[in-house]
């Protein structure tokens, strides 16, 4: 009977481990649980084109992930005021995430002292990658990048580009194009590219510089002729415009648009958020958004977007120290 007590006692004290390893699963699933709440992706600048895909990826992704999503516009300081609330205000679950173009991580840390670092935030994924294009006025003496740098090398400075504003995206694009090329260009600064692209359109400067919306339609009309696109490779929607590095500058400078969390974020909700997102990027809200817009939807994960980040950065530095727009 003493033995039979003892495997009773054995058997109850089995199944009650197993009773309690499988609570702590529950348990350590609960706490991972996600998500649980709406989710708010917050967008750095007014409402425009970056909150308008924001959307588009928040319809997609509350089919998959089950939840509301919401926009959230934090506008000022080139994106900084809405990236350092994600980074320093945001609970690290991955309910609020920053939405936002690569400017407040990779531009705008060497321009200013800012309250977060960049290491306060963490990639999710990339999701757009521009792209940026190049646009002559008609008539220019020159149609195609080759003969644009032979043109600048003869006449230094008397080539003039517009921008969206004086160190903003299209103004380092256009001067990280002048140092590949080893050419002098003069800057003009517009209060948007929509006035810069006119600009060029009516002959008072030489080159535009905008997303490919701004200037393709103009180039189809007969306005303006696209001189080349600032992506590694030839965007699909654009088979027809060449690449800088094609057409033999050594530059490669895709706009990219991404998704950030806080850095406390557990691995496991930038995972499953990652893979909300990848799927998201191929629904139709998304697809429609990117042809409308002309934009590139491209997925990277984390490990990849960080790297990009990184590369982008360190390409900037010189550039904003060279142009005296370093801190």
């Amino acid at each position: 009977m003493s033995g039979m007590d003892d495997a009773g006692i054995g058997r109850r004290a089995l199944l009650g481990g197993l009773a309690a390893t499988a609570g702590l699963g529950l348990a350590s699933r609960a706490a991972f649980a996600f998500p649980t709440q709406p989710i708010t992706f917050v967008v750095p600048y007014a409402p425009g084109s970056t909150d308008q895909f924001a959307r588009a990826f928040g319809s997609e992704m509350e089919k998959i992930l089950g939840k509301t999503m919401l926009v959230e516009t934090r506008p000022g300081a080139g994106g900084t005021i809405g990236a350092n609330y994600v980074a320093k205000s945001a609970k690290p679950d991955g309910h609020t995430l920053l939405f936002s173009t690569s400017a407040p991580l990779s531009v705008a840390p060497h321009q200013n002292q800012l309250p977060y670092a960049v290491s306060d935030l963490r990639p999710v994924a990339r999701v757009g990658l521009g792209p940026n294009v190049m646009g002559a006025r008609i008539g220019a003496p020159f149609n195609d990048v080759k003969s644009l740098v032979a043109y600048a090398k003869a006449n230094p400075e008397k080539v003039t580009f517009g921008s969206a504003g004086t160190g903003g995206g299209t103004h380092l694009s256009g001067e990280a194009f002048a140092l590949a090329a080893d050419i002098k260009l003069t800057h003009v600064p517009f209060p948007g590219a929509t006035p810069a692209v006119a600009a060029t359109v009516g002959g008072t400067i030489d080159l535009a510089l905008g997303f490919a919306q701004s200037i393709v339609p103009q180039a189809k009309g007969g306005r303006m002729v696209a001189i080349a696109q600032f992506g590694k490779t030839r965007a699909k929607i654009l088979p027809d415009v060449p690449t800088f590095a094609e057409s033999g500058v050594d530059l490669a400078l895709s706009p990219l648009v991404g998704i950030w969390a806080p850095k406390a974020t557990p691995d496991a909700v930038v995972q499953q958020l990652a893979a909300a997102i990848e799927k998201a990027a191929t629904g139709p809200a998304v697809v429609a958004f990117a042809q409308s817009t002309m934009t590139e939807v491209e997925f990277a994960g984390p490990d990849v977007f960080g790297r990009e980040i990184a590369e982008e950065s360190a390409m900037m530095k010189p550039l904003l120290i060279k142009l005296g727009l370093a801190k």
